[in-house]
């Protein structure tokens, strides 16, 4: 067979304690050709070289990495309102907190009827309001709602890549945008400064940062788990969310 056969590996996670090491191998058909480096990055390559091992860093996004690995990896919406009470939060999405229901329920329901529901509970000086593959709060009334007197940030993720980034401050929307687009308000540089959008790992971590950069309000799985733990919903009538997205 005419030609060679060079192949391109690209691994990346090989220093992560969880185990979330993956491969990606390249083969095509071009004459032959020196090795090629294009990055060296991580420590496990430098010790199987015999090299001098560079020192571990942290990420701003390794706080949050734990959702790639929660109910919530393939598609949600997170919404965090800074200084925020529960009802309030819940009536601001067009929801009743008198009228609570089972998550499971509300699931079922939303898968054969399509229709919203939110989960809330109180953190830090904030309260977060999830949506399992529902996106009411990426929507701009909602988020002007949440953010009356106080400010709100969402991000929205869903299976197919697709995401939305948003901050609203006293029920003005300052930003919405999918993560990696360019961003030239100057507001904006210290919630997204040395997160790397354009680098595909993380992403929704990264997000993450930011709205707890925006809010002053962090989150942890515990939170997530304490909510799952209660089991307990609300509905949501999006009326608000249907003039404007």
């Amino acid at each position: 067979m005419a030609g060679h056969l060079p192949v391109r590996v690209h691994a990346t996670g090989r220093d992560d304690a969880d185990g979330g090491e993956s491969y990606r191998l390249t083969v095509w058909r071009s004459p032959a050709t020196d090795t090629v480096v294009h990055k060296r990055t991580d420590r496990l390559g430098h010790r199987l070289r015999g090299e001098v091992e560079p020192p571990a860093t942290a990420r701003p996004e390794d706080a949050y990495r734990w959702v790639e690995k929660s109910a919530l990896a393939e598609a949600a919406t997170i919404t965090v309102v800074a200084a925020g009470d529960p009802d309030t939060v819940v009536r601001a999405f067009g929801a009743d907190p008198s009228t609570p229901a089972r998550m499971e329920a509300l699931e079922d329901h939303a898968m054969h009827n399509s229709e919203p529901w939110i989960a809330v509970a109180p953190v830090t000086d904030a309260v977060i309001a999830v949506e399992y593959n529902g996106y009411q709060g990426s929507h701009a009334p909602e988020l002007r709602a949440l953010s009356h007197g106080t400010r709100a940030a969402s991000l929205y993720w869903n299976i197919n890549g697709l995401t939305r980034l948003s901050f609203a401050d006293d029920g003005r929307i300052l930003a919405a945008f999918e993560l990696g687009e360019p961003q030239h308000d100057p507001a904006l540089e210290p919630i997204l400064r040395d997160l790397d959008f354009d680098d595909y790992r993380h992403l929704i971590a990264k997000g993450l940062v930011a709205v707890e950069r925006f809010t002053g309000s962090a989150f942890g799985e515990d939170d997530l788990a304490r909510m799952e733990t209660a089991g307990i919903g609300f509905a949501v009538l999006p009326l608000l969310g249907k003039s404007e997205s």
